[in-house]
């Protein structure tokens, strides 16, 4: 009788052990949510239910055991007059859901964990594989072409599916990314002091701004107070500041080339002159020389014989043509 007794108490504390193990599991599961999920009421809801489901499972064993406290001579009266009986079906069916539960959430932490790895998760946050900001320029020796190609971003931005923006899509992006601003959006970014720092370093950069439509040479000043209140300073401020705390290892002349890539979106007409203009000379301004971060040397000195050449024909006619079609502003100011 006492064999069975230990056998229960056994049984119970690895029960026990199981639901605090599955427990713990799903708090960190979703702490890494939380890193993803801004919505603060939701990731409440999910703690408090998880603590909430602890706790009661917790206070069923202690009422269990409280109950047994009041109850010795019960118990080991059922002891003295019950043999050993094996589990019922209820019993054995309790035991494989408790154990079935365990494994399926086991399993779906491993698949997490993968995932996080290729996503680029770590424990301090969410950080860029270094492959993802490597995108080949499709460059094919057309001046035109390759001006289109370098100044104006397509597709939907490594960031685009969180934040919901796309390239492709750049007056409704605005509006998203502008709210991201530290200084005057309604979704602001935080920053640490480290991280306005960066922030500072990447915003005072000249040619890092909206000049094309405020006269603006920089995104902020040097401590920190943004230096135009336009939209579409508001939106270059914002990517800055989410890409500095989202993806912390990212470089800043990476974070430039996003901002720059949202620049050319922004004043398309004046960024591909200015991408001409600099290809001839070879001296490039900060803006023009992140979008070409990508772009080697040789490549370089192929793009800018290209321009010289088409300068030096009647096609340099039809490329000014082509460049004056194209709008000087997107968006509003």
């Amino acid at each position: 009788m006492a064999h069975e007794t230990n056998d229960n108490s056994f049984l119970e504390k690895v029960i026990l052990f199981l639901v605090i193990a599955v427990g713990a599991i799903l708090v960190y599961n979703q702490f890494q949510y939380t890193k993803v999920s801004s919505n603060i009421l939701l990731n409440s809801i999910s703690f408090l239910l998880i603590f909430g489901l602890i706790g009661l499972v917790v206070w069923l064993f202690l009422s269990k055991e409280e109950h047994e406290k009041h109850h010795p001579h019960h118990e080991v009266h059922e002891h003295v007059q019950k043999e050993k009986t094996p589990l019922s079906f209820h019993e054995k069916l309790s035991w494989g859901f408790v154990s079935l539960i365990a494994v399926l959430i086991l399993f779906n932490q491993m698949q997490i964990s993968q995932a996080s790895a290729l996503a680029g998760f770590k424990g301090s946050g969410l950080t860029l594989k270094t492959s993802s900001t490597k995108t080949p320029l499709a460059l094919t020796g057309d001046p035109t072409q390759d001006a289109l190609a370098v100044v104006i971003p397509r597709g939907i931005p490594f960031y685009g599916e969180a934040l919901g923006v796309s390239f492709d899509d750049p007056i409704r992006s605005l509006e998203i990314i502008a709210q991201l601003d530290p200084s005057y959006g309604r979704s602001k970014v935080q920053l640490s002091p480290e991280e306005k720092a960066r922030y500072i370093k990447i915003g005072t950069t000249p040619t890092m701004a909206c000049e094309y439509c405020c006269g603006a040479t920089t995104l902020v000043f040097k401590d920190g107070r943004p230096a135009c209140g336009c939209k579409h300073s508001w939106a270059m401020r914002g990517v800055a500041a989410y890409l500095i705390k989202n993806y912390p290892d990212m470089s800043d002349e990476e974070i430039m080339k996003e901002i720059a890539k949202w620049k050319g979106l922004f004043f398309p007409k004046q960024m591909i002159q200015r991408y001409i203009q600099e290809t001839q000379s070879g001296q490039y301004t900060p803006d023009i020389a992140a979008l070409l971060l990508d772009v080697d040397e040789q490549k370089l000195k192929e793009m800018k014989a290209a321009v010289a050449s088409q300068e030096n024909t009647q096609g340099s006619s039809d490329t000014t043509a082509s460049i004056q079609d194209l709008p000087s502003m997107v968006g509003g100011c």
